[in-house]
């Protein structure tokens, strides 16, 4: 084979069984049953990344160009090929590196450099045209017209390519034909079931890793213990409390006062299944209705926090989230955000995954 520079890749990319062994390994780097079953749970939409590969032309750009591209020039070559004349779009090369984080971590591509990828024999079967018919042929059959799945390929396409700048019209809203209104909104009134399973599993998984409170320094959390303000912590859209319940158990001497805040509806069910657990919330902690898009009625607070809150929205609304936060901060008050940080290369398939899913469901 011929060499294609530095990056150590042959002109026709990796063997399949280099790629083979280098996934089986990655498998075997899974330790705990909870990090397979969570792969399982963000899976679930994976074959809609490598439609998008097919359609946008992502696996068929690589495939011709023989060599590694970056996320800018596939991205270019697709507005070019859907006539957009801003071909350097930074929503869709947003796109662009949202979808090769899964496929990269799947082995379907190879990333050479940070936001830099090459075929494989795995990519050039996909840019066959008779394989990758068959894959987009049994994906529309199976997931039908009007599932948020296949719609992510109608719509994302109908933008080309690029993911929603919205939470009220994505995927979604067109599969559900609730234009205008978020996915959080539509569960929370007309499927609150979906809201009791997403917290469900927010606090499940949380129970199976490792807590922050197991590594975060006391110190940084409560610095110098001379207390600036009546409310210590207020967690913002904290659920069922699982987080401010931690803290809690954690540190069952500290005199402070801790504020819960989410919508009523998921406050009252966290309430009920304490109740059924027989478990009651710490005499510390007060819950408060609150949504988080409208001003932040406890100010002064010396931390607000946020756990995996931001990256269900859009930019322009956590632009909103945070901005509601940041008016009630007094002098000392802190924002700390618990959240998911996507590696640049090499991105763990539970995390590309994660953040693919936001783009179909939520924006």
């Amino acid at each position: 084979m011929e060499a294609n520079g530095a990056n150590g890749h042959s002109s026709h990319g990796r063997s399949f069984q280099t790629v083979m062994e280098d996934l089986s390994k990655r498998i075997l780097n899974v330790r705990r049953p909870a990090d397979f079953v969570a792969v399982l749970i963000y899976g679930v939409p994976i074959y809609s990344t490598i439609r998008i590969g097919i359609e946008a032309g992502i696996f068929d750009q690589l495939a011709k160009a023989g060599s590694s591209l970056t996320a800018e020039l596939i991205a270019e070559g697709i507005g070019k090929a859907v006539g957009d004349p801003n071909t350097k779009d930074i929503e869709r090369r947003d796109f662009v590196v949202r979808n090769l984080r899964v496929l990269a971590a799947l082995g379907l591509v190879d990333e050479t450099a940070p936001f830099t990828y090459h075929i494989n024999e795995l990519t050039l079967a996909l840019a066959d045209p008779g394989l990758n018919a068959g894959i987009s042929q049994v994906y529309h059959g199976v997931m039908g017209p009007r599932s948020t799945m296949a719609q992510m390929i109608t719509y994302a396409k109908e933008r080309g390519w690029k993911a929603p700048d919205t939470a009220l019209d994505g995927p979604y809203q067109r599969a559900h034909e609730i234009k205008g209104m978020s996915t959080f909104e539509h569960w929370v009134k007309c499927d609150p079931e979906q809201m009791s399973r997403l917290n469900a599993s927010m606090q499940g998984m949380q129970a199976n890793f490792t807590h922050w409170m197991e590594w975060f320094p006391k110190k940084a959390l409560f610095g110098s213990g001379e207390r600036k303000s009546e409310t210590f912590l207020v967690d913002v859209g904290g659920g069922y409390g699982h987080d401010i319940s931690a803290l809690a158990a954690k540190y069952p001497d500290e005199p402070i006062r801790m504020v819960l805040q989410d919508l009523a509806g998921v406050l009252e069910e966290g309430e009920e299944r304490r109740k059924q657990a027989g478990q009651v919330l710490d005499s510390r902690v007060q819950r408060q209705t609150h949504d988080f898009f409208s001003e932040q009625p406890v100010k002064g607070a010396e931390v607000y926090y946020m756990h995996k809150i931001l990256h269900d929205w859009p930019d322009n609304d956590c632009i909103t989230i945070l901005e509601r936060t940041r008016d009630a901060l007094a002098p000392g008050s802190r924002i700390l955000v618990n959240d998911c940080i996507l590696l640049n290369q090499g991105c763990p398939l539970r995390r590309a995954l994660a953040n693919h899913l936001m783009k179909i469901c939520i924006g």
